[in-house]
């Protein structure tokens, strides 16, 4: 029995491609699409790779709100570096070292990239969490995995008799 993954509802058939569930009042992509009131699959994995920082915004947005955080913690970290060099290379170029004025600007180019991806993931993660974390720990990703492995799996099903109570 094909059901809405949302509400657990029967839903109809309107061709190869698309289903209707009347309760929610939506279109649902085939590949959405539930059997006998299952939940929908979070999709996480607990790593995310650096080429995804390069990655362009909407790529970004595919990812599992987990993946962003994590994503964000490496940015924060990358960025909190570029901004340690190019202060050192400043600091260097003060000392009559002209070599390291060209490396301070490329320094400084690689901290804006930085900074605007953060903006860019802190901004999909405010939409989908209202807020962004202000520090995020080993910890905190532990946590929030551990919630989601612990979240709810069982079939959407609504009881319509009583249990019966035992004296």
């Amino acid at each position: 029995m094909k059901t809405c993954p949302y509400c657990g509802s029967n839903i109809e058939k309107i061709n190869q491609h698309q289903y209707y569930c009347n309760f929610c009042s939506m279109n649902l992509d085939f590949r959405m699409v539930k059997e006998n009131r299952e939940r929908i699959d979070v999709r996480v994995r607990d790593f995310v790779l650096d080429a995804v920082i390069d990655k362009t915004t909407p790529e970004i947005m595919t990812l599992s709100t987990f993946e962003l955080l994590y994503l964000l913690k490496m940015i924060r970290k990358e960025r909190s570096d570029m901004y340690h060099h190019m202060h050192v290379f400043h600091r260097a170029g003060e000392q009559g070292g002209t070599e390291f004025k060209e490396v301070e600007t490329e320094t400084g180019r690689s901290y804006m990239y930085y900074t605007k991806k953060a903006f860019v993931v802190e901004n999909i993660i405010r939409t989908r969490l209202g807020y962004v974390p202000e520090r995020i720990t080993e910890n905190y990703l532990a946590k929030y995995l551990e919630n989601i492995k612990k979240d709810k799996t069982r079939p959407m099903i609504i009881r319509t008799e009583r249990q019966k109570s035992m004296k």
